[in-house]
């Protein structure tokens, strides 16, 4: 395809040619309306197979010399000079071909391609001089204006303009519209453009995750109404493999090879500043991080230090409000430390576009929100708020589900640490129960936040060792699974088979081992009493052990 002069960024075109001095007398025989085809390269052809060797925006220049036999072949040759993207074709007469055959003439009128006639007395190596120095010229004055803009914009930057002022600079520069979109759907635009956006309906969730996906998949159009709109693409690297995407939609008028090379120094200077931004966002999420885990495990002394420190750190209590704290537990794979790091980023970064009374943290490797709101958490609104924040960062990351672990609710900023307590033994005895509910309480936990609060003496130890101890012991000393073969049966509501199913052996293993356990204890398991000392002590063992009730291959040692 023939560049025109635009896209070549306004520079010589085949027009241009007749004027030069060294061409002199030349003539257009054809192709008169491609006349405007930049050119930004000279080539001289003496060879039958030039084909080969010509590049997009060449003015091609021969004697005639490989065609002075066959002149009819040149309109053969025309239509794969014009797919190569060649500006035009100087032929100097007289030597080997008088004359230019009318169907060659008729080929390049067809193509629109410019056969120009050039006079014997032509000398090719200095139309080659001659182009070459003002199409140098012209690519000369168009990197100074590259660097131009380059300095003008570093300089906003250097003067602490922002991304939104940068992008108002260069849609000035570049007569079009500038979206930057975030890796988390947060779009910057300048003041001059937002008007625009709205208009257009690209502030729309929808169509937000549209230009997300032109940016990762690399499609460069969309619609925009009954308007196809071509968009200019750069991508821009963040922390942790993020990607923000810089979009340009070429909504007045199409791009110059000096524009689209400006959008990639813009890329380069928008990288520098997310980079900055990011590194004060560091220094500021571990002063963030600092505080609440603080708040959280009730480290803050009063509430004169509490507010002093929530102020310092751009949160704000609300001691109107209450307080509720959550803890996050995922249900199958977890996410390393890298994705729960960049997770946190992002919730903290929705957050900010909202009305900050969700905050973020991570401890012990877990996550933690405390809410600090007038609404309850019991709220279904609430609710579906903080369950799409998380499914829509998982969008970035790898597809975990989760369940919520709800600590009580409190009134006063003093007492988190009371909520922060609560949602942490919901966290751990839910996990150890396998329980899988989106939305667990304390009041969820059944028997468990009962015996989760026996306190540790003398008498729960000896009830453990009287009911645990000989099973543990048999099962080390033979290597076997008396204990995991146990908690299968009782969780399969005492149903040999299935418990045999589950555990990927016969049901005669299992029947044998559950005659073990009779003798091993002296207990009857058709007997109610034996059976529920038998599993309030497997419940204890697999809370002091963190066994997940549900969830246990591999915990044996070996099979019997």
């Amino acid at each position: 395809m023939r560049m025109s002069a635009q896209q070549a960024g306004h520079g010589l075109v085949c027009r241009d040619l007749l004027s030069m001095p060294h061409l002199a007398g030349a003539k257009v025989l054809a192709g008169h309306l491609g006349l405007h085809t930049a050119v930004i390269r000279v080539n001289v052809m003496e060879v039958p197979d030039v084909i080969d060797w010509v590049m997009p925006g060449e003015f091609l220049i021969s004697t005639g010399y490989p065609f002075r036999d066959d002149p009819s072949a040149f309109a053969d040759l025309i239509p794969q000079l014009v797919e190569k993207g060649v500006a035009a074709l100087g032929i100097k007469t007289k030597r080997f071909l008088d004359v230019i055959p009318p169907h060659v003439l008729e080929v390049a009128e067809r193509y629109q391609f410019p056969i120009i006639e050039l006079p014997p007395s032509t000398v090719f190596s200095e139309v080659v001089r001659e182009v070459m120095e003002r199409v140098l010229v012209h690519e000369a004055a168009q990197l100074a204006l590259l660097q131009q803009r380059f300095q003008r914009f570093s300089e906003l930057l250097l003067e602490g303009k922002g991304l939104e002022e940068l992008l108002g600079h260069v849609e000035v520069e570049l007569a079009n519209p500038i979206l930057l979109l975030s890796s988390v759907g947060k779009l910057h635009v300048s003041l001059s453009t937002a008007q625009l956006i709205q208009e257009m309906g690209l502030n729309k969730r929808s169509t937000l995750e549209q230009l997300q996906q032109i940016g990762k998949q690399g499609m460069y159009s969309l619609m925009i109404g009954e308007r196809e709109v071509k968009i200019t693409v750069t991508k821009i690297k963040e922390q942790l493999g993020a990607e923000s995407f810089l979009l340009l939609l070429e909504w007045n008028q199409k791009l110059s090879p000096i524009d689209t090379l400006t959008l990639e120094r813009v890329g380069v200077l928008i990288h520098l500043e997310m980079m900055n931004i990011y590194a004060r966002r560091e220094v500021e999420a571990k002063y963030i991080d600092q505080f609440l885990q603080d708040w959280l495990v009730g480290r803050i002394g009063t509430r004169r230090d509490l507010d002093i420190r929530a102020e310092a750190c751009g949160c704000p209590i609300d001691h109107q409000g209450n307080f509720h704290v959550v803890l996050v537990r995922w249900l199958s794979a977890a996410p390393n430390a890298l994705q729960l790091k960049r997770i946190v980023q992002q919730l903290r970064q929705q957050e900010s576009l909202r009305s900050r009374d969700l905050l973020y943290s991570i401890i012990d490797d877990r996550l933690v929100v405390l809410l600090n709101s007038e609404i309850s958490l019991q709220d279904k609104e609430l609710k579906q708020r903080l369950r799409a924040a998380l499914q829509e960062v998982h969008s970035t990351h790898s597809p975990f589900a989760f369940s919520f672990c709800l600590g009580k609710m409190v009134t006063s900023a003093e007492e988190v640490n009371e909520s922060y307590l609560q949602a942490s033994n919901v966290y751990t005895i839910s996990h150890i129960c396998g329980m899988a509910q989106e939305w667990i309480s304390y009041d969820d936990l059944g028997i468990y936040k009962i015996l989760y609060l026996l306190p540790q003496g003398r008498e729960l130890t000896k009830f453990r060792e009287e009911w645990i101890a000989p099973l543990e012991t048999y099962d080390w000393k033979h290597q076997s699974s008396l204990i995991h073969t146990l908690l299968t049966y009782f969780e399969q509501h005492e149903n040999v088979r299935k418990t045999a199913q589950k555990l990927y052996t016969h049901h005669n293993t299992v029947i044998y081992r559950l005659e073990r356990v009779k003798e091993l204890l002296g207990v009857d398991l058709q007997d109610a009493d034996d059976r529920l000392q038998l599993q309030i002590a497997l419940k204890l063992y697999a809370m002091d052990n963190d066994i997940l009730l549900s969830d246990r291959e591999g915990f044996s040692i070996q099979k019997v």
